[in-house]
């Protein structure tokens, strides 16, 4: 008898906490979206999960069910169980009413209005939101103490119900820690203090870099007031100083100098975002900026046409002054490739990027900001900042810190563990990388003093057409007089960026020995070399390198290609690089 009221009062807790369980999950994917609910709605959700929690703190706490709990071995699921179902209980109560007070304030529909942005709401949801993440912090860090209890807690499902509410609390931590970013940073940056001026740059992956491509078309982003103005939109070949500049627009560091100043990052518009780490990209466009254009910035935003194509995808077509219309599902292949075929002089393809770029800001701003698309579009937004299409950085020291170390602000992390970071970039000006595909399998082999021998192999395929131009088939690293690579060879220099005192042990490129270059940049070390691909054809490049350790996870750095890239990670899990954790 005293067993089957166990079981029972076991089972309608083990309801209770699922169904709390899943409304927090619901409510953090929500949230995350950028779709905060009006305060009404919020309210009876998060009453709903208290009530649930309440049942359920009540089912496993009472005399009998505490007495049963210290049984040796068979008490101990009943003890954890009393133990997740009163940290649930406490996020129900402490961290969810904060949430609540997100409501009005974040609804997408006060939020937002045309192109104007509630940066008053948005500074008055800090301090909830920050009360809110300390909770579900402190859930975090209870839950992680409740013990699985064994084999036992596993075949009772208490490891897997626990595994779960830990996950669940992490992305709702997460959520509101990006909350608080916004909350804390987003007033300053929209010119609550004065106006800002940010440099608005398209890359352009048709001719790859290492977060984007090169310069496709900018404008400059004034914001004042929370009130956004585009201004000046115009194509690469109006660069402020020209493509090339007579000296040094900012000083570069002895590690960045022996790696990149051989390309002139500092001089040269297009080898600016040969790094892949933003904030250094970020401080060479402000710099090159202000030498060719003789004013300051407050800052970069940088995003590529995918990016630009979820925007139309939340608002509406892009509409030309001829009135050609641009899909969303079309602008990549557009303004990537095909406009090469139709338009053959670099001028006016410079109008028509400019056209196309005045035509996506008309799109997304004469959209009224109602509820409905200022979700999309803030969804639109955070799809592109997670692939690293959208990148932003600050020349105010205290905001570019903070930003730095997320997705957003885009830096080349220094984390512990196994690091991995394939980076294509194109070498011979030409726009063939729309055209390359690219498939990475990583195979991890713990050693026996624990550290790892990682295999990398990557392979890089030409899927190019015939019959492309010979502006997008160029090869200016070849001198040749009268070639015109008919065969659409690209060349590509190809870096690795392996974890914190890796070690090379060698490399194959096609079967066959082949050498890299080593170097470092910001902790990491870096295997590079130059490789040629034709129509058609698949290079392989193999490389094996000893990593310190063999875990626990392997931290990976995408890099934004027009067509992602395929990743297979064998022997542990992956991770992002990305801190969440904004600091107070």
């Amino acid at each position: 008898m005293f067993g089957t009221w166990i079981v029972v009062r076991g089972l309608l807790a083990q309801s209770h906490l699922e169904a709390a369980r899943a409304q927090i999950s619901r409510l953090q994917a929500t949230v995350a979206n950028g779709a905060v609910p009006e305060e009404a709605e919020l309210r009876r959700a998060i009453d709903e999960v208290a009530a649930r929690t309440e049942a359920a703190r009540s089912l496993t706490s009472d005399p009998l069910w505490s007495l049963a709990g210290h049984i040796p071995f068979a008490g101990c699921p009943l003890h954890s169980s009393a133990a997740l179902a009163a940290a649930l209980d406490d996020v129900a109560t402490d961290a969810l009413p904060s949430v609540a007070e997100l409501g009005d304030g974040l609804a997408p529909s006060s939020l937002r209005s045309g192109t104007a942005v509630n940066i008053r709401a948005l500074a008055a949801a800090r301090a909830p939101a920050e009360r809110a993440r300390e909770a579900v912090g402190s859930f975090d860090a209870a839950a992680r103490r409740v013990s699985g209890c064994g084999w036992l807690g596993g075949a009772l499902g208490l490891d897997e119900a626990r595994g779960q509410a830990v996950a669940t609390a992490s992305r709702l931590y997460g959520a509101l820690d990006t909350l608080v970013l916004g909350a804390r940073l987003g007033p300053g940056m929209l010119g609550a203090d004065g106006p800002r001026r940010y440099l608005l740059v398209v890359q352009n992956p048709a001719e790859s870099r290492a977060n984007g491509g090169i310069i496709g078309g900018f404008g400059v982003l004034t914001v004042t007031d929370g009130q956004l103005e585009l201004d000046n939109i115009s194509g690469n070949g109006s660069l402020p100083g020209g493509p090339t500049q007579a000296r040094p627009a900012t000083d570069l560091s002895p590690e960045f100098e022996a790696r990149y100043g051989g390309f002139w990052p500092a001089r040269v518009w297009a080898n600016a975002n040969l790094t892949p780490d933003y904030p250094t990209v970020g401080r060479l466009y402000s710099g090159l900026y202000r030498a060719g254009a003789g004013t300051a910035l407050d800052g970069t935003i940088s995003l590529d046409p995918t990016a630009l194509s979820y925007l139309l995808a939340a608002t509406r077509p892009a509409v030309l002054p001829d009135g050609r219309v641009i899909p969303a599902n079309e602008l990549v292949e557009l303004v990537e490739s095909r406009v090469y075929q139709e338009i053959d002089d670099v001028a006016g393809r410079d109008e028509f990027f400019a056209m196309v770029g005045e035509a996506v800001y008309e799109a997304v701003i004469s959209d009224t900001g109602a509820a409905g698309s200022t979700e999309d579009l803030l969804r639109a937004l955070a799809r592109a900042a997670r692939e690293g299409r959208l990148q932003v950085s600050s020349n105010h020291a205290d905001e570019e810190e903070v930003i730095s170390s997320t997705a957003l602000g885009g830096a080349l992390l220094d984390v512990p563990g196994p690091f991995l970071g394939v980076v294509t970039q194109n070498a011979t000006a030409s726009k063939l990388d729309y055209w390359l595909r690219r498939r990475t399998t990583y195979r991890m082999e713990r050693q026996p003093d624990g550290t790892g021998r990682a295999m990398i192999t990557v392979r890089l395929t030409n899927v190019a057409p015939e019959g492309l131009s010979d502006y997008v088939r160029n090869r200016q690293d070849v001198d040749i007089p009268g070639w015109k690579n008919e065969e659409a060879q690209n060349n590509l220099w190809v870096s690795l960026y392996t974890g914190r005192g890796s070690w090379f042990v060698d490399a194959r490129l096609d079967g066959q020995p082949v050498a890299l270059t080593s170097g470092e940049e910001r902790g990491h070390p870096v295997l590079s070399t130059y490789l040629t691909v034709d129509r058609g054809q698949t290079r392989t490049l193999q490389v094996r390198v000893l990593e310190p350790a063999a875990g626990p996870t392997l931290a990976v750095r995408t890099q934004p290609l027009t067509v992602p890239e395929q990743l297979v990670v064998e022997g542990l899990p992956t991770t992002s690089v990305w801190s969440r954790r904004v600091a107070k």
